[in-house]
């Protein structure tokens, strides 16, 4: 009985090593449970698929787009730049034109302009002026005439930019005027004198010293040296 069983046990092993363990193990087997209808049901259910875990930053699209804004926005501040610099260009280059423009005009204005001494420029005055001192003179009564046509002496220098100093007094501003002109000094004394006396006296002045005061006014006028 021994040698049988131990004979039994090779050949077991024997047809085990020859078939493998696939073999061994196919078949249900004399021990084996089989399932019941429920574990069947319950086994063949499909079971609940995990939910993907979605990726907080996107998918890769959005990546890609997020890119492309970014260089759009820097294409655009750097055509912004160099539209702002080449504005801030051009207006220098214009204010730089215009201010040449300007210096050429006031070259070509100064160059018309004849540069007068202060003499030349009183006599110009005072020769434009002739009409008026000889109507201040023929009008009104003779002692306001002579006095408006001394006057008008320094309306003639105020024009020609020559003012009158605050220590001169009327006469003293006028007659230095009169000199910067190289009047006959006679004739300049002579219609002082007349103004003089038509100012501060107070006895009546006639027909007589506005004829004086004309033949003074007269020499006046031809003996200034008024450039040509």
């Amino acid at each position: 009985m021994v040698a049988a069983g131990v004979l039994l046990v090779v050949l077991l092993v024997t047809w085990a090593a020859s078939i493998g363990p696939s073999g061994v193990l196919r078949g249900d087997g004399p021990g084996a449970v089989r399932p019941t209808t429920e574990q069947t049901t319950a086994t063949a259910a499909p079971q609940p698929q995990p939910k993907p875990v979605k990726d907080e930053r996107g998918d890769g699209g959005g990546g890609y787009l997020w890119i492309a804004a970014l260089l759009i926005n820097i294409a655009t501040a750097v055509l912004a730049v160099a539209l702002l610099v080449w504005l801030v260009r051009w207006l220098a280059r214009v204010r730089r034109v215009r201010r040449a423009r300007r210096r050429r005009e006031a070259a070509v204005d100064a160059a018309d302009i004849d540069v007068l001494s202060p003499g030349e420029a009183v006599a110009r005055e005072l020769l434009a002026d002739v009409d008026a001192q000889r109507s201040a003179l023929s009008g009104g009564a003779p002692r306001n005439g002579i006095v408006e046509c001394w006057h008008r002496f320094e309306v003639s220098a105020a024009a020609a930019g020559i003012e009158r100093r605050p220590w001169e007094t009327s006469s003293e501003h006028t007659l230095r005027v009169l000199d910067l002109v190289d009047a006959d000094p006679a004739a300049v004394s002579r219609l002082a004198a007349l103004y003089r006396e038509a100012r501060f006296s107070e006895h009546e002045l006639t027909e007589t010293h506005r004829a004086a005061a004309v033949e003074a006014l007269d020499r006046i006028h031809h003996t200034i040296g008024a450039p040509a």
